[in-house]
């Protein structure tokens, strides 16, 4: 049975898209390991989860985000004890193929490969540079070390033996995706998409009697929420819609100011988890999901989770217009598109959302995800 270590520099309790391609392989006849970052010391050491294992490394309080320069100090000293962890773990019980998730775990992996010939696979959710940028997108420090991230990335990506991601273009006229990212700064190697679409739900839940505009996600940019805000704030007070917000992350704070400093029945939900998701959800009727786009990442080809999560539910989303994800949305017929700056546009297509109480239906799912997961292993050569 061929050993596969994936490495994650979180916790992975949870991590949707890791849990679905551990559990995909593992039903596939291969023994997947995830090596995770339990950054806060909180979480269980080892847990088992559909046939594979977690195994999580503690080296002290690492923070999550870098908002400051001494946080991100921090964040790459701790990253840097994980890493060094995991290399000694693998060195030792050497699998078959590691399977790095997202930059900060790639230079294992290919010390891994340059000492003992293991395969590499990269799934590069997102873009790492990008993140450099996300606190402060106007700052000319923050903009050189994402050049810096960006350059070493594409140096990294040339030991892949495959490179898995989670967006690519849906058309010859579609915007593009990060497999066109990839391959346009590195052209030999091999690239698969795999979307991080949830798995099939047989139910969905009814509208709420009020109209509700809900978040459910990582809480890390105020600017998302200043519009919605603006738009909601500036509604008719007799049928003002509710905003649900859901989440944590390095923004909460400023986000819960601007929340309790405006007109607007809010219901806010922190930290919660992945089986909380339906009810969250059930409470909304349309999803926002609409980002800042000065840092990149969507409009170089991100798929946020939030479309196809509320789409498996019936809710329609409000979504980022001019990039891959308002195709997907426009194309499966689950969201609406619009400027991020164009409020008159947010709040027409709020109003007809409301007025014709939408619902959608999510007609793709994890199941050909993880077929074309599973052949692109086969591909490389380590089929069990």
């Amino acid at each position: 049975m061929t050993h596969v270590a994936m490495i994650v520099s979180n916790p992975c309790d949870p991590d949707p898209r890791v849990e679905k391609e551990a559990s995909a392989l593992t039903n596939a006849g291969y023994n997947v390991t995830i090596h995770a970052f339990d950054r806060e010391g909180n979480r269980d050491e080892e847990s088992k989860l559909d046939g594979f294992q977690i195994k999580r490394y503690r080296v002290g309080f690492t923070p999550s985000g870098a908002p400051s320069i001494i946080t991100g100090i921090r964040v790459l000293l701790g990253l840097r004890k994980f890493r060094k962890k995991v290399l000694q773990e693998l060195s030792t019980n050497q699998p078959k193929i590691v399977h790095c998730h997202d930059a900060d775990t790639l230079s294992v992996g290919i010390k891994l490969k340059t000492e003992f010939g293991t395969k590499l696979v990269f799934d590069m959710h997102d873009l790492a540079h990008s993140w450099a940028r996300m606190a402060r997108p106007y700052s000319i420090i923050r903009k050189l070390i994402a050049a810096i991230i960006e350059r070493r990335l594409v140096g990294r990506i040339r030991h892949c033996d495959l490179v898995v991601t989670s967006s690519g273009a849906v058309s010859s006229t579609s915007h593009p995706g990060f497999r066109e990212w990839i391959r346009k700064r590195e052209r030999d190697v091999k690239v698969v998409v795999v979307e991080n679409r949830p798995l099939k739900e047989n139910f969905e839940p009814p509208l709420p009697e009020q109209f509700t505009i809900g978040y459910a996600g990582k809480i890390r940019e105020k600017q998302m929420f200043v519009n919605l805000i603006k738009v909601v704030n500036n509604w008719p007070e007799e049928n003002k819609p509710k905003l649900l917000i859901a989440g944590f992350g390095t923004a909460d704070s400023q986000v819960d100011k601007l929340l309790s400093s405006s007109k607007i029945d809010v219901e806010r939900i922190g930290e919660f988890r992945r089986e909380e998701l339906p009810e969250i959800i059930g409470k909304m009727s349309v999803m926002y999901a609409v980002y800042p786009t000065l840092r990149g990442n969507i409009l170089d080809g991100a798929l946020p989770t939030k479309m196809f999560d509320a789409a498996i539910y019936g809710r329609p989303s409000i979504v980022n217009s001019n990039c891959l994800m308002g195709d997907i949305a426009t194309a499966e017929k689950i969201g609406f598109p619009i400027n991020p700056s164009e409020l008159d546009s947010l709040q027409s297509i709020l109003l007809q959302i409301k007025n014709e109480k939408t619902t959608v239906n999510l007609e793709r799912d994890w199941a050909g995800e993880s077929t074309r997961l599973n052949l692109a292993y086969t591909n490389i050569g380590n089929g069990s």
